[in-house]
């Protein structure tokens, strides 16, 4: 157990950056940080870090045995709620994420619902566009949409699929008139979304004889808000592609008018997805156990 606290004392050194600000958050002196350290750099023969009078650096050394040294505190942290856990009754915290759409439309219901299931756990629930690094950020379990690109280290499990909706409002369509095949498109003021995390623009596809195709319009505006997306879209200044969940809100209440149904782009997947390891913490698995048994009704997403 020494030498796991040790190294605990060691990753939040690395991370802090100073001594004193991990004795600091860690309840303890700075001499007994520095007598851990020195310890550890002795059992393992080779020094983690560099010190000076106004910080602390990782050494090559350090770089390396640091990143091993998480996976170690991490595994042991899993193993001890695999003794202390069961499936039964998972307890610990779950750190959840997802794009605010998916929350307001009924993922906070079904995470109260667990919640109410699973009195002895602990949820922190975060809404952002943004595609998180699960392990970087230390989050559990995310919902995304769409590819998920080369991801060797996630697991997931599909929750349902739904359509990418093409509209304008209505005031705009009386200005320009409602196009009725694709290349009707040509000269229209378009509305993108750009990602978060890439940075790219999201280009708009359509089926078109049995295949997918995209076209690339010059954007009047670039958002990187699926609600700012729509909002947009509302208030007329041009053509928006959403979500079928997002757009079919709009569309009932009139604020937009769908447009080519015939070339809407089907089977745009919802995943949730967790962390690949030998050890899954039964709050994650029971989680994901119950997100999969509980996918969103017809009517939560105005299907």
């Amino acid at each position: 157990m020494d030498d796991l606290n040790e190294l605990r004392i060691c990753v939040r050194v690395a991370e802090a950056g100073s001594f004193a600000e991990a004795a600091r958050t860690m309840g303890l002196t700075t001499s007994s940080v520095s007598k851990a350290v020195r310890r550890l750099e002795g059992k393992i023969g080779a020094k983690l870090f560099t010190r000076t009078t106004r910080a602390v650096s990782r050494t090559s050394e350090g770089e390396r045995f640091l990143e091993g040294a998480k996976r170690v505190l991490e595994e042991a942290e899993t193993l001890k709620s695999e003794i202390m856990d069961s499936v039964e009754d998972p307890r610990g915290r779950l750190v959840i994420s997802a794009s605010d759409s998916v929350g307001r439309l009924w993922m906070t219901q079904r995470v109260l619902a667990f919640m109410c299931r699973y009195r002895n756990v602990d949820v922190e629930l975060v809404f952002d566009d943004r595609v998180v690094d699960l392990a970087a950020e230390g989050v559990d379990v995310a919902v995304r949409a769409g590819n998920l690109g080369s991801s060797p280290d996630l697991i997931a499990r599909k929750l349902y699929s739904d359509n990418i909706v093409t509209c304008a409002a209505p005031r705009y369509l009386e200005r320009t008139g409602k196009p009725e095949t694709v290349a009707d498109l040509a000269g229209h003021r378009a509305i993108y979304y750009r990602g978060r995390n890439s940075g790219r623009l999201t280009p708009f596809q359509f089926r078109s004889g049995g295949e997918i195709i995209q076209l690339q319009f010059d954007p009047v505006l670039v958002v990187n808000s699926v609600d700012a997306l729509s909002y947009a879209g509302s208030v007329g200044i041009g053509i928006v592609q959403l979500p079928g969940q997002i757009a079919r809100a709009a569309i009932a209440e009139g604020k937009l008018v769908e447009i080519l149904p015939d070339c809407q782009v089907e089977d745009f997947a919802f995943r949730v997805v967790y962390r690949e390891r030998r050890l899954i913490a039964p709050r994650i698995r029971a989680f994901v156990d119950f997100l999969v048994a509980n996918p969103p009704s017809p009517e939560e997403l105005h299907l």
